[in-house]
């Protein structure tokens, strides 16, 4: 049975953003984390923490509220967002990517980023295995 960091589905997501927070300082102690949705990367600034499990992207706005639109959401003004991504094969990624570029790049139902473009746009990329 492959290991995963996080758990799938919808109704985790607080538990996997805080379990998703804790591995990528353990993995990266350079990481500071200074809420449970930001942290300071020492190159990369102040980003907001996200963690994903979907295999196709990541969603960076959300249907019905007022962040669809770059610069509607507070987080928005962070210098990245840093994206850890548990891909179900014992694989977990840590992407850092700026945000403008990224709500350029949303094609999964409007709101969601695929991997290939993120991927694309990182800054920065980590893998590691879960244990």
């Amino acid at each position: 049975m492959t290991k995963t960091l996080l758990v799938r589905g919808n109704g985790h997501q607080i538990a996997n953003r805080r379990k998703a927070l804790e591995a990528a300082m353990r993995e990266l102690p350079e990481i500071i984390g200074l809420d449970e949705r930001t942290v300071a990367f020492q190159a990369y600034g102040v980003c907001h923490f996200a963690a994903y499990t979907d295999d196709n992207g990541a969603m960076i706005s959300t249907p019905g509220r007022d962040d669809n639109v770059f610069g509607s959401a507070e987080w928005h003004a962070h210098d990245n967002i840093m994206m850890l991504h548990d891909a179900g094969d014992g694989r977990c990624m840590i992407f850092v990517c700026p945000i403008r570029p990224l709500f350029d790049k949303r094609t999964i139902g409007h709101h969601g980023v695929r991997w290939n473009d993120v991927r694309k746009l990182a800054k920065f990329t980590h893998v590691f295995r879960v244990e």
